[in-house]
């Protein structure tokens, strides 16, 4: 499985492809240098009259519903349903449902509507967006939240066969499931909580593995290996969460086949 991961980073590093991403202004910035330092090229485009001839020429697309507001919200629709018809792979990132009710509708009417690829979110976020109760912290999850990942994997896979997709459940342990396939990955760092901005760059990497690769499950298990492990390898070169976050570029940018082989999976039953 690593060797056919390792793979897909190979061929994104020297792709170029396109990468349409619509994410909030807090992270834009990261979420562009992310990509570059994978060898995909991004485009933040979220004006309504050009969303749609952007991701038309697009690779893959990347919502993200931080920082919500009415013009990306009209553009997310437009790009989605472009994308959708030119079968150009589509990740969200259900940031904030679990504390707002206008994102949770925004995001039914989008699931109902739209076709995805992959759809992440932290455990609270999924919850609401499954119908369950949830007690989201704002943006993070809520205490009330917290299960074991087994259990969790469970509905998660029934939510991923409800909506033909992949689930990205993001977290101290990330839960990843086609509905049929169930993966623990056990990388990261805590330091990565303490910077702004890391969730909406796993979502952008996400989409990036997408553009190279029609199999949603390996697209979501090689961008939570990729940016994590970088993210183990800058804590171990950095003095705090500044250094911390100006290393992991170069993490990213510069990862190797033997820092890919300290990944951490385990299949779920």
């Amino acid at each position: 499985m690593y060797e056919k991961l390792w793979s897909l980073r190979k061929q994104l590093q020297y792709s170029h492809n396109l990468i349409h991403c619509i994410t909030n202004p807090i992270s834009m910035n990261d979420c562009a240098n992310a990509v570059l330092a994978l060898g995909a090229k991004p485009i933040m485009a979220q004006h309504p009259m050009e969303c749609e001839q952007i991701t038309a020429c697009s690779k893959a697309l990347a919502l993200n519903l931080g920082n919500f507001d009415d013009n990306r919200s009209i553009a997310m629709k437009k790009s989605l349903h472009c994308a959708n018809e030119n079968g150009i792979p589509v990740i969200i990132d259900l940031v904030g449902v679990g504390c707002s009710e206008l994102r949770k509708t925004f995001a039914e009417e989008l699931l109902q509507k739209g076709r995805f690829s992959i759809i992440k979110g932290n455990l609270s976020e999924l919850k609401a967006i499954s119908g369950r109760d949830s007690h989201a912290l704002g943006i993070d999850v809520g205490d009330g939240d917290r299960e074991a990942p087994a259990k969790s994997a469970k509905w998660l896979a029934e939510l991923a066969r409800r909506h033909a997709c992949c689930l990205l459940c993001s977290g101290e342990v990330d839960i990843l499931t086609d509905g049929k396939q169930i993966y623990f990955v056990e990388n990261g760092d805590s330091m990565m909580t303490l910077c702004t901005g890391t969730g909406c760059m796993l979502n952008v990497i996400a989409a990036a593995f997408l553009s190279v690769t029609e199999n949603s499950l390996d697209a979501a298990l090689a961008a939570c290996l990729t940016f994590e492990l970088a993210a183990e390898k800058s804590v171990s070169i950095a003095d705090g969460p500044g250094s911390f976050h100006a290393s992991l570029f170069d993490s990213l940018y510069g990862m190797d086949e033997l820092d890919f082989a300290k990944a951490k999976v385990r299949r779920g039953l």
